[in-house]
């Protein structure tokens, strides 16, 4: 039975992307399973964010990028502010995620955002990363533009919030265990050890009884 892992990432918060690098490790060697989870840091009509910096725990020179280095990932700070709305770039998840593309979209939103400093509240720029994943550009183009998936999004927002009880990213749901922050390789796999242990106690307590 494979562990199933929950994700509650937005796009512009850097520990969500640097996150995925152990949480795709873990994946390829336990075998686990990922949901993704879509969350907004700054969602409408709260302020849009001026800096990137406003909601970073430390500077980024102490912490995101130390990070990025010892991972082995390219992440730059964007230089360019205010920092995007991302309901768009979730609702093209969501058509993404109906068409069994949602873990290479995520990963091709981040790296556009990340990367190659893109724009990525802009519809033009999530239509290239559609159309690089060989989903229909001019279908992907027309379902923003009509907010197609809006209240899928919002629906999925409120499960975050208060279904979920997610206060910020990355979080990571491992059955019942919570791990908030970015969380490391050997982290998670600790977090999977001890649900297999949790199982096989609650299946032996079962035998037990007959």
């Amino acid at each position: 039975m494979k562990a199933h892992i929950e994700f509650y990432f937005d796009f512009v918060c850097p520990l969500c992307c640097l996150a995925t690098k152990p949480l795709r490790e873990v994946m390829k060697e336990q075998k686990a399973e990922i949901e993704w989870k879509p969350f907004e840091l700054c969602p409408e009509p709260s302020q849009q964010m001026e800096q990137i910096e406003d909601f970073l725990e430390r500077p980024w020179n102490q912490s995101i990028a130390p990070l990025a280095q010892q991972l082995h990932v390219e992440i730059n700070m964007p230089e360019s502010p205010p920092v995007p709305r991302t309901h768009l770039a979730h609702e093209g998840f969501h058509f993404a995620k109906k068409h069994g593309q949602e873990s290479a979209y995520v990963d091709a939103v981040f790296k556009a955002y990340w990367e190659d400093e893109k724009d990525i509240n802009q519809i033009e720029v999530l239509a290239e990363i559609a159309d690089s994943l060989h989903l229909d550009q001019e279908i992907f183009t027309r379902i923003l533009k009509d907010r197609t998936f809006e209240q899928v999004h919002k629906d999925s927002l409120v499960h975050a919030y208060e279904d979920a009880h997610v206060t910020k990213v990355p979080t990571l749901k491992i059955d019942s265990r919570v791990l908030q922050g970015f969380a490391s390789t050997e982290t998670i796999e600790k977090a999977l050890l001890q649900l297999k242990t949790d199982r096989n106690d609650l299946l032996r307590g079962a035998f037990d009884e007959y």
